[in-house]
């Protein structure tokens, strides 16, 4: 049997793409058993890009997650992923991803503006060159869209105040009433701006939970807290192991091993 060896690593965009990629992302794992992961809400919608053997096998896009999601492989399995921010949503891209909310689509990489072959050979001299090429084409779909700057100054909100921002503020500060602001959210990512702050700050809570375990300073109280990490993850903080365990990837620190 083969031990199973997992790598992870992360590369930030050009700082011109700071507003709508978090990060290009490299996933590896070597086993001939079933590796389980769990993915946590993030606020991030990503682009899969799933290898085998030097061939594409799929292409996937995952929606904004709600709640943590199991996902498995087996055998040599190379991921590819990009982590884009909503602002990506129309700064980008002109589609909507409301559709794969808690859910993933395949799609091809020419939706993305992408050629199939070219990121193959890029990825051949990863990391370097792929991140270049990637950062040359998304750069391009920049030049080439208008952001709205009322989106973009409300994820500012909320991402600033790490969730804790009213409705009634960011509406106000932006210039559209609350409902209007619900409506042009959630038509992009499939929910309200309300129900994303809320994983905006549980993302933050994590760092929390890896560090001290009873730091709930993001929250109204200590069972507030408790109530959000285990409707977010099924588990309370105190069973949360996001040290010791590389089942929850996005955190784990792979550089330990």
């Amino acid at each position: 049997m083969i031990e199973s060896k997992v790598t992870y690593r992360e590369f930030e965009p050009d700082i011109r793409l700071q507003d709508y990629i978090k990060s290009y992302w490299h996933f590896n794992i070597h086993t001939d058993t079933l590796k389980t992961f769990d993915v946590l809400p993030d606020g991030y919608f990503d682009l899969l890009v799933v290898i085998k053997e030097n061939k594409i096998v799929s292409t996937s896009l995952t929606g904004i997650w709600r709640k943590s999601v199991s996902v498995s492989y087996t055998e040599n399995t190379e991921v590819f992923g990009i982590r884009f921010k909503p602002l990506a949503i129309g700064g980008l891209f002109r589609f909507n991803i409301k559709n794969t909310l808690d859910n993933s689509l395949n799609v091809s990489l020419d939706e993305f503006d992408l050629n199939e072959q070219f990121f193959l050979d890029s990825l051949n001299s990863f990391p370097h060159f792929l991140v270049k090429y990637l950062d040359k084409q998304f750069l391009k779909l920049v030049s080439l869209k208008k952001t709205d700057l009322r989106l973009k100054r409300c994820f500012e909100l909320v991402d600033t105040s790490i969730g804790n921002v009213s409705v009634n503020h960011i509406s106000d500060t932006i210039g559209l009433s609350a409902r209007q602001l619900h409506r042009l959210v959630s038509n992009m990512i499939g929910i309200g701006i309300k129900d994303y702050s809320k994983i905006i700050r549980f993302k933050k809570s994590l760092c929390d939970v890896k560090n001290n375990k009873s730091n709930y300073s993001h929250y109204y109280d200590q069972s507030h807290y408790i109530r959000e990490i285990k409707h977010f993850t099924g588990l309370t903080p105190e069973r949360l192991d996001l040290n010791n365990n590389d089942r929850f990837i996005q955190y784990y620190n792979f550089e330990q091993e």
